[in-house]
């Protein structure tokens, strides 16, 4: 099924933290405010759950991929995604995704992580998220559920 050897997860290869989603607007303070590439994932407890895919279950979690050069980096992209998330007016497409298909059920923001890469601008930002998208579709036959798009 997939072409590359080993996992997804091992793929990505990146840290994930967990951000107190109650508390966010001082947790994010801890990320950076560069330019890069970011991943959201499903895990409960630290432990992450797999997803169904076309090709078979997503043992890493990964609900989307997202990257920004933009001021701030980081650390304003993923505010944009956990206020979209909530339903607020905010520009971040698979966080008014999560909030409009009702995922915040079945994939709570008290359950999500975040991982990231830091790039040197907007250009290696990009390439970045395209190398995992291109991945995620051999490993999986698709998209992450939340993107609908790459890019």
């Amino acid at each position: 099924m997939n072409s590359l050897n080993g996992t997804f997860w091992e793929y990505l290869d990146m840290d994930w933290e967990d951000l107190n989603w109650e508390n966010f607007c001082e947790s994010i303070k801890r990320l950076p405010e560069k330019p890069g590439a970011y991943a959201i994932r499903w895990a409960p407890r630290k432990q992450p759950q797999p997803i169904q895919r076309v090709f078979g279950p997503d043992q890493s979690g990964v609900l989307c991929f997202g990257e920004t050069g933009e001021k701030n980096g980081l650390r304003n992209r993923l505010n944009d995604f956990y206020h979209a998330a909530e339903g607020k007016n905010y520009a971040h497409a698979e966080g008014e995704r999560y909030y409009k298909l009702g995922d915040a059920e079945k994939f709570p923001l008290g359950e999500l992580q975040i991982g990231y890469r830091i790039c040197a601008d907007k250009k290696e930002a990009k390439e970045t998220e395209t190398s995992w998208f291109n991945a995620y579709e051999v490993f999986f036959g698709e998209l992450p559920p939340l993107n609908r798009r790459k890019g």
